[in-house]
């Protein structure tokens, strides 16, 4: 990495610090990117970086990542942040573990840590999360993302491919189920859960964590075990979670996730 945003991560770094490696991982929020920081071989920093379109998202990430921390969730603790040459950047430490996604744990084992960190995540006060992503705010953004043209159609679940995204979210609209609020992750898919040799999870990519239904979380995350996993391990994660697991709700949220 060169440029710009290598001096913008160096100043974030310890200065002198020889041990450390950058690998660029990926494009994340649109006009952001990530940069690992490698220390003998092993994950140990992130670094955020936004361009001036993505500062405010990635501001508010940080914000609720800090909210979270302060909880005792298992999240990404931020170092520093950094503004320079119209970019917002912010560094913090690496969650242990690996992906759930790409993780080496027994599935069972895999599986009854995802529950669990779930369990303990919406057993927060719901009513001390200042930021909401109840389903009236979720809907207006999915609208907001249908009349901007951002919805990839061929990004969607089999079930809605040959659905058009306004009469998928038309259907959201009419059939909005009750509410029952708790504090969720907000984007809760296998790649955004990290789970250690132990069994112990974290959550990174804090963005959308908020005051929502719990069903935000377990409709997605049940869906992708079933997509990576199978239906039994899907069928297990319900049951660890221990909730009597509404089938229709879970469906309505994971097809919410579709505009996001």
């Amino acid at each position: 990495m060169d440029g710009p945003l290598a001096a913008i991560v160096r100043a974030l770094l310890d200065p002198g610090d020889t041990t450390e490696r950058l690998e660029a991982v990926t494009t994340g929020m649109s006009g952001a990117s990530v940069v690992r920081v490698m220390r003998d071989g092993v994950p140990d920093r992130f670094v955020k970086i936004a361009d001036a379109d993505a500062a405010a998202a990635l501001r508010d990430e940080v914000t609720r990542t800090n909210w979270l921390a302060a909880r005792n969730i298992q999240v990404p603790r931020i170092l520093r942040t950094r503004e320079e040459s119209g970019h917002f950047a912010a560094l913090m430490e690496a969650v242990p573990g690996r992906p759930a996604d790409a993780n080496a744990l027994p599935v069972p084992q895999l599986v009854e840590a995802l529950a669990g960190t779930l369990v303990t995540l919406h057993a927060l006060p719901s009513g001390d999360c200042p930021f909401d992503e109840t389903l009236s705010v979720r809907l207006a953004r999915a609208a907001e993302a249908v009349d901007a043209g951002d919805i990839e159609i061929a990004e969607f679940d089999v079930r809605n491919r040959d659905v058009a995204p306004e009469m998928l979210l038309a259907r959201l609209i009419a059939q909005q189920p009750a509410e029952d609020i708790v504090v969720v992750h907000g984007d809760a898919t296998l790649s955004n859960i990290m789970v250690d040799e132990r069994g112990t999870a974290g959550f990174i990519d804090c963005g959308r964590a908020g005051r929502g239904d719990r069903y935000l979380d377990l409709g997605v995350l049940e869906a992708d075990i079933a997509a990576h996993y199978g239906a039994e391990a899907a069928a297990h994660f319900a049951r660890c979670y221990g909730v009597a697991w509404n089938t229709a709700k879970a469906l309505y949220y994971s097809d919410l996730y579709e505009f996001f």
